[in-house]
């Protein structure tokens, strides 16, 4: 039996509504099919593992802070890979995914320990087990298309007919948006001389940030200035903790979110976390190696700068901000680096202007 999308189930005294699900298949163990439903409720979101062919049932919750620290505690008791087979309603992958698993229980038994490994990263979740008899259906929901379905096939075959039919005028603008998207990003792994690539840190939702780290003894006005430069003034904000020199700085985006800041481990150095904003809408971790000063500025800049914005953008995803009752920074985009940023971004657009062919090479 599957658990339509807008279902309302409750489990063990808990009330959840079925957000959507996706059908595995482990191709290393028989094809043997599972399903995972995404749940809502009135704690959060939860995952729900159905398991009918080894009559094993599970409900799990991210547990990022896990961050590969696997404990004496938990042993393996499982392994394998996992293949989208089908799936409905909000989740986030696509027909014929795939990633590596390994499960893991405590002594008890009755608690459970996950690791996903994909290709844009690694997930890990706990949980615990249940019967069966645990899920009880209070209302039936009226479901959604899954994809590979007849009406979604047919779909794509239109929609991939009108992309030919439009593909000489709308690539262009395409592949602009998509490098808008990762501008500051493309700038640090482009720019050798100045950083290089430290290492990335898992968030939910398959989001990750990475962080890059100076080569040399600047300041953080000095690479703020450098990356504002380098992507033609296009932020949305620069804001600098306590507008000090050489303090932790956020330049923020359409796209992105960057930070920029010493690592309390070498107070000399600089380092610098790029992500997208909607890793930072649905995690809360702190930066590498970052104070808890400067993770307590960064958590109530974010919020404060983007959150009601990302909200909107983002609605679809559980944020880690939901019922965040930190402090706020009521100075977004304050002095002299907002300022710069504006004006490099109008020199730059005056350069294009005045250009013969009227048409940028962009970055």
């Amino acid at each position: 039996m599957i658990y339509n999308v807008g279902t309302e189930l409750n489990i063990k005294n808990r009330n959840y509504k079925v957000l959507g699900y996706i059908e595995y298949t482990n191709p290393r163990d028989d094809d043997k099919n599972w399903i995972e439903y995404r749940l809502r409720g009135s704690e959060g979101e939860v995952w729900l593992s159905v398991d009918d062919c080894y009559n094993e049932y599970s409900l799990s919750w991210p547990a990022n802070e896990v961050r590969g620290n696997i404990g004496p505690e938990w042993h393996q008791v499982d392994e394998g890979a996992q293949i989208v087979r089908s799936y409905a309603g909000n989740v986030d992958v696509d027909r014929g995914e795939m990633a590596e698993f390994v499960e893991y229980e405590d002594v008890t038994e009755d608690k459970t320990l996950s690791v996903e490994m994909w290709s844009d990263g690694t997930e890990y979740s706990k949980g615990e087990y249940i019967e069966k008899s645990d899920i009880v259906i209070m209302k039936v929901g009226s479901g959604s298309a899954e994809a590979g379905d007849a009406s979604a096939a047919i779909k794509k075959i239109f929609g991939l007919f009108f992309v030919f039919v439009f593909a000489a005028t709308a690539l262009p603008t395409l592949f602009s948006n998509l490098a808008n998207k990762k501008a500051i990003q493309n700038y640090l792994k482009n720019s050798s001389a100045m950083y290089t690539y430290e290492t990335s840190v898992t968030g939910n939702e398959k989001q990750k940030a990475e962080v890059y780290r100076s080569t040399k003894k600047y300041t953080t006005d000095e690479i703020a200035k450098a990356i504002i430069n380098g992507i033609e003034g296009e932020t949305e904000s620069v804001t600098q903790k306590n507008e000090t020199a050489n303090e932790e700085i956020a330049i923020v985006t359409k796209y992105e979110y960057c930070l920029i800041y010493h690592p309390e481990d070498d107070p000399n150095a600089v380092l610098i976390q790029i992500s997208s904003r909607k890793y930072n809408y649905t995690s809360d971790n702190a930066p590498y190696k970052s104070s808890s000063s400067n993770t307590s500025w960064y958590r109530s800049h974010y919020y404060s700068s983007s959150y009601a914005s990302d909200s909107s953008t983002y609605k679809k995803a559980s944020s880690a901000y939901s019922m965040y009752s930190g402090e706020t920074v009521h100075n977004i985009g304050n002095g002299y680096f907002d300022s710069y940023s504006k004006s490099v971004k109008q020199s730059s657009v005056n350069s294009r202007n005045s250009s013969s062919g009227g048409i940028s090479s962009g970055k």
